[in-house]
This record gives structure tokens, sequence and C-alpha cells, in this order.
């Protein structure tokens, strides 16, 4: 094959374009492909026309790793394949007032899922009035942004960043017109923006002339691949400005930014971190009030992904070094990630690397693949350090036979939230309320002495985050009761890689997960110290029905057990009746979770009578030891999340 029908093919292969203006364009540039002249550049080999290559004449690079990058006639790449011409990401520029936007782009996932990002999908307007406090005729707008940046807790220079004077509209009289932009995240299905799913806002970015990393917290709460992939985008872009001008270095920034290990190490894998001489990077970045002081440099061989047709996998290499597989309609949304022994791979899936082959290797199971040359992969010759065995797979929560689940589905298997103002569903609810009743465990006087009590818990109708209410330290006996396979199998995974990481899993031994319809009538004839239970939204507008749940759950707990439970207000005027004390509640609306949340998505609504209750089964013959709610416990919280002790939430 030549390499002009090379270019053609990955540039007119199936749905490797979807926006009209960029099939238009690549209509006609597939004429003048077999025309253009070529060049060697730096390992890349440029195609241009008008007699040498520049930023406006060049029309394609082959990279080094035989990667494809499609300009438009503006020098902005719209088009980026692997060298087989699997599309990996797509770009829609305009022109507006003699400046490029970015319109819309779309990034392929490794699961062969898209992801699209809309810049400024979305305009928030607040309005403040000033007027009431004491001299504030000669209040400047630094200093409105020194009291935004106390009450948010973050320094004064990332208010001022996001909040500019544009922003900043006075209107009279002390009162301000506050606006802010924002960039959209969508799950796309079938590859499109006329069927998707929105994920989360991020920090409005300059696309044309990069200004910032966006906050990748977004990232570890959406499809799996997310963040690799819109970090190859923005790698990419980056690269393309550096030719025209050498861009200063990047900063992470939001208001306020979500460090964390998973953000560091993404961002490690394209960019280079610099900070102050002498002082500890890492420690810095994780400080939310100096993130913003790292910058960032592109990593001259950035991680390049490869798929592969004929063995059904897409391969993650850097500069030869093989990281992980992710293998096509795996059911399974955990990749092969190649451990070196070094540390213990999640859920037993490793990729070993040999030197003409690499092999997928699941437990004591195998399936071994040979070097591709177009992968560029290096050979591995050090012997890999053998992990100790574990006590038991993943699948003994199931007794060993998982659920059956479908590919695509255990893909979404992650919050989602309204674009606008509408309720969030209880699924994407849950994380949150999960973390109020840390909070609870935390706030409780001698709780952690009452739960060390507890030896048989029940957890029903808490889908999404069924790992999270399981305590991986001490050995209890745990029945889950499940209604979506997809959300069953991923947090039993999730377990299961938290517990194998601290040592733990003997600890688990008897953590049981059991399909809801067959097992709800065997579980609730047992009594439980701990239960764990959320009437499904569909039941409150019954009251029979919510009695019922009550009644049953209340004879299901043992004297002196706990009940952490979410369902409707009114319920609480039963509590007593059926021998329950209320310790602590709150409306959802009003949790410190939940206004967190609102500082991403500030329109999202919940319904005002939902509610977390903490109950205990009357115990008369025992003195209480925790007493009724504090005003803290219910008072509106807008500050920093406190940090949690007892039962851990696996990450």
């Amino acid at each position: 094959m030549k390499n002009t029908e090379k270019l053609i093919n990955a540039l007119t292969g199936e749905g490797s374009l979807t926006f009209a203006e960029n099939l238009e364009f690549a209509t006609e540039l597939e004429k003048k492909i077999p025309n253009l002249e070529s060049q060697e550049h730096e390992g890349s080999t440029l195609w241009f026309e008008n007699g040498s290559p520049s930023v406006a004449s060049t029309r394609v690079a082959v990279n080094p790793t035989g990667h494809i990058v499609f300009y438009n006639d503006k020098g902005r790449r719209f088009l980026y394949t692997d060298p087989e011409g699997h599309p990996l990401h797509e770009a829609l520029w305009t022109e507006s007032d003699g400046e490029m936007r970015l319109a819309l782009a779309r990034v392929q996932l490794d699961n062969r899922q898209w992801v699209g990002i809309k810049p400024r999908a979305k305009t928030f307007q607040t309005q403040i009035d000033i007027s009431s406090h004491d001299g504030w005729e000669k209040m400047s707008l630094d200093d409105l942004r020194e009291k935004a940046a106390e009450a948010w807790r973050v320094p004064c220079s990332e208010v001022k960043y996001f909040y500019n004077d544009e922003h900043m509209i006075h209107q009279g009289d002390g009162k301000y017109n506050i606006q802010l932009t924002k960039d959209g995240l969508y799950a796309l299905h079938e590859g499109n923006f006329d069927k998707s799913l929105f994920i989360s806002f991020m920090f409005q970015i300059n696309w044309a002339r990069l200004d910032l990393i966006p906050v990748v917290e977004l990232f570890q709460s959406t499809l799996p691949g997310t963040g690799g992939a819109v970090f190859e985008f923005i790698w990419g872009i980056h690269n393309d400005q550096s030719r025209e001008e050498e861009l200063p270095p990047l900063r992470y920034r939001g208001l306020p930014t979500y460090p964390s290990k998973e953000a560091f190490n993404i961002f490690s894998a394209f960019f280079v971190p610099q900070g102050p001489e002498g002082k500890d990077i890492k420690k810095i970045f994780m400080d939310p009030m100096t993130s913003h002081e790292i910058t960032w440099t592109p990593q001259k061989h950035a991680p390049v992904r490869y798929f592969s047709d004929s063995h059904k996998v897409v391969i993650t290499a850097q500069d030869g070094y093989l990281y992980k597989v992710t293998v096509h309609d795996d059911p399974i949304t955990f990749p092969f990630t190649n451990c070196g022994g070094v540390r213990k791979p999640p859920i037993e899936r490793e990729v070993t690397v040999g030197t003409q082959t690499f092999i997928l290797m699941e437990g004591e199971f195998g399936r071994e693949i040979p070097f591709d040359p177009v992968w560029g992969l290096r050979p591995q010759t050090q012997p890999t350090k053998a992990q100790p065995k574990p006590p038991f797979t993943w699948k003994w929560f199931f007794n060993g036979e998982p659920p059956v689940v479908d590919p695509i589905k255990a893909q979404y298997t992650v919050p989602f939230y309204p674009e606008g103002a509408a309720d969030v569903d209880e699924s994407s609810l849950q994380p949150m309320v999960l973390d109020q009743i840390f909070y609870y465990m935390e706030m409780a006087p001698a709780m952690p002495h009452r739960l060390e009590k507890i030896n048989k818990v029940l957890i029903h109708t808490f889908d999404t985050v069924l790992a999270g209410c399981i305590d991986c330290t001490k050995e209890r006996e745990y029945t889950v009761l499940y209604s979506d396979n997809e959300f069953a199998q991923k947090n039993a995974q999730l377990l299961w890689n938290y517990a194998r990481s601290r040592d733990q899993l003997n600890n688990l031994e008897k953590v049981s997960f059991l399909p809801e319809k067959d097992h709800i009538s065997h579980a609730y004839s047992e009594q439980y110290g701990l239960i764990f239970k959320w009437i499904p939204f569909m039941y409150h507008q019954d009251r029979e029905a919510c009695e019922s749940m009550l009644k049953t759950l209340a004879g299901s707990l043992l004297p002196g057990g706990f009940l952490y439970l979410v369902g409707p207000r009114p319920l609480e005027g039963l509590f007593q009746h059926y021998g329950l004390d209320r310790l602590y509640n709150d409306p959802i609306y009003n949790m410190p979770f939940f206004r967190q949340h609102l500082k991403m998505c500030p329109e999202n609504q919940v319904n005002p009578d939902l509610c977390v209750f903490l109950l205990e089964k009357k115990a008369p013959e025992e003195k209480k030891e925790i007493q009724p709610a504090s005003d803290q416990a219910t008072s509106h919280f807008d500050g920093n999340v406190p940090q949690m002790r007892g039962f851990k939430r696996p990450n």
C-alpha cells in the first residue's frame, strides 16, 4: 500500500469523522493527498502543499510512532488516528472575529465508546448585593475577590484568574452580576452529539491557546479511560500550538482544585512537573492551596494507543514501554496492567511482557499475543516478581458465579448528573449520601467502639456504592442484596482491590453478594447489628409501602443495632412506633457533600423531602452512648469536607 493510500484510508475510514464541516473539508483533502509533497522533520513525516511545510500549509503529519494528524486550512488538527487509521479524536474548529475557537471535540476510549467536549457549554450567573456592608462604596473588585477567596478557602489569585473584570459586571448601588462560563463533558452514544449524555462541567479552557490543565477529578467519575483520552488530545494540541510559538507551562487550576494521587499520575504521564527547588513537588501538588504553583511542560514521548482488530485489543505504550492492554467487548472494565511485579494488579489482571510477545494474565489463566512491529514495543527481559497468591478472587463474593453483565452497560456504571435545573437521580446521589454516612460515623461519640461489636450487616438497594458500605478492617458477615448486575460486579471488584491492597482479604470471607429477587425473603428472616437501606424513589409517595419496609427493617434489626436509612422525611413520624430512636438526620439538599457538588453543577436539584437518617433500635437495658443530633449536624455546610474514619470507602 502506498503511503498516500494509507493516509486516505485513515481520513475516510468509517466513523473517523462526524462533523459536517470536517467531512466537507476531508472530501477536498482526499483529492489533494496524492499530490502533496512530503518531508522528514525530527522523526516525523510532514505532507504539505504550496512548496514548503508551515503551520498553514501542512495538511498531514505522521509522527515517529506512526500516528497520523490531519490539519485543516488554518493549521488546526481535526483528526488524529493510530497508524492503522483507527480514529482517536476529532476536533471541530470555527473562526469568529478573526480568532479560532474549538467548537466541539470527541475522543474515542479504549472500550470504543466516545466522550465529547463542548467548550463554553453553559454560562452561570448570580447576583450579589454588597450595599449592606460598611464602606461598600470604596470596595474594589479585588476586595470582592479576596472575600470570595476567604469564603471558598482558595488563593485569591485563583479567584482572579477565573473571575476577571469582564465576569464581574457592576450594575450600580452595590449590585453585581457575576458570570462564569464552563466547558462540558459528555458521553456520546453512537459516537456523536446527537445522542449525548451529560457527565459534568469543567472550568473553561482556551483551547485555541492552552492556558490550564482542567480538573481531572471528573475523569475519575466517568467512563473508564476518559482521562487518558482527553489528555492525549490536550497533549496533541499543545504540541501543535508550540509550532507557532513557545507556550508558557500549564498550571492545574480550579475553584477549588481536587488534587489526588491519580491526578498527579495522569498529569505526569503527559507532562513534566516542576516546582520550587528543593521542595517536594507531589506534596505541593496535593495541597489545594498550592496545586497551582506546580508548572507542567509536555513530555517528549507521551503515551500512545494502538487498536488491533486482529487481536481485538487496544494497547497503551510510552516510549516503547507497554503500560496496559484493554480487550474489546470485555464485560470487565479493568484493563490488564503492567505492574512489573512491583505492585499488585487490579483484580489479578496483569500484562507480562517478554522479548517478542506479551501475556494477558488473569489469575492462573493467560493469553499470549505477539508484538506487532508497528507498536514499537521494547522487550522486557528482567524477571517479574511473583505476587503472593490471594486467598480468593473477587468472584468469591458471588459464590464463584458472578452475574452476567452487558459489556456496554458495564462502562456506564458511573454517576451521571443533570446538565441543568433537574433532580439528580438516586444512583448518582448514593456516593454523596455514603459520604454523609461516614460523617455520622465521625460525629457520633463512641461509634467506633460500638461498631466493633457488630458481627452481621445487611446492605440493600445501595447498588451504586455497595463496596463502600463494607469495612475491610474486621471480619463480619455481610449480606449484600443487589438488583443491578453491572453495579454489583463493579463493586465486588472495587472491594476486592481495596482489601487486597491492604492485605485484608481474609476479613471478607463472609461477604455474600446475592440477587435481591431470589434472596430478599431469607435475608430479612435474619437479624443484624447494622443495616444500610435506601428506599427507592418510586415508593416515596406510597405510605403503606414505606411503612411496610420500615416495619420489616425494624424487625430485622437487633436491639441496640443501627439503621442507616435513606427515604422520605414523613417516615420519621413512624420511628417511635417501631422502636427506633433517631440519632441524626439531614435532608440531602443540605448535606455538605451535596453542597460541594453544587460547586461543579450549580443548578442541580434534589427532592427537599429526601433525608438521610441514622436510627438505633431501642435497647432499654443499655445506657445511651450517642446523644441527639447537634445543630451542626443539620446546618448548612459549605466548607472543606472532613476526613472520615471507621468504615472506609474504596477509591
